[in-house]
């Protein structure tokens, strides 16, 4: 069973908020260990200063002295299953610089932040090259539709 995180968050904007602390928790988490900074790359706000409230991004991080960068965008909750996905690209910023991105889209929930972890661990902490990368993404997605896929099996079928 797949459990759902900050359903509402398209609707109101307070958990809009908390949806996007939550995100700076895992990352700070995530970075501080390993003594990186970094900074958004790409504006959420807009000129007046509210919030983009749209989930793209609803979270974005380069690291500071490198051209990697990771893009989390945030899906309104329509399955009850793991619904994943991720890709890197090449960004062209405002100021002339190129960053190499990891895209991750994704339905928030428990599951799909552990593939989350899993995917900016080796994009960010192990430095995985492009291709090394798309490789790594598509064993994740296998074996996230194999583990999840079990999960939604009667359990008969399971232990037959």
């Amino acid at each position: 069973m797949v459990t759902h995180l900050y359903k509402n968050f398209l609707e109101s904007e307070r958990v809009y908020i908390q949806n996007i602390d939550f995100w700076k928790t895992i990352i700070y988490t995530l970075l501080s260990v390993e003594n990186l900074t970094f900074q958004n790359y790409v504006s959420t706000t807009k000129k007046d200063g509210s919030l983009y409230t749209d989930g793209n991004p609803i979270y974005n991080f380069k690291i500071d002295n490198s051209n990697r960068a990771v893009r989390i965008i945030q899906e309104e909750i329509e399955t009850n299953k793991v619904e994943f996905s991720a890709w890197t690209d090449t960004l062209q910023l405002t100021d002339n610089n190129v960053v190499d991105e990891l895209v991750i889209s994704l339905e928030l929930s428990n599951e799909s932040v552990l593939l989350s972890i899993e995917l900016i661990n080796a994009w960010i902490i192990n430095n995985f090259s492009k291709q090394k990368m798309d490789k790594f993404i598509d064993k994740l997605f296998v074996l996230k539709e194999t583990i999840f896929q079990a999960d939604t099996t009667k359990q008969e079928e399971v232990y037959a």
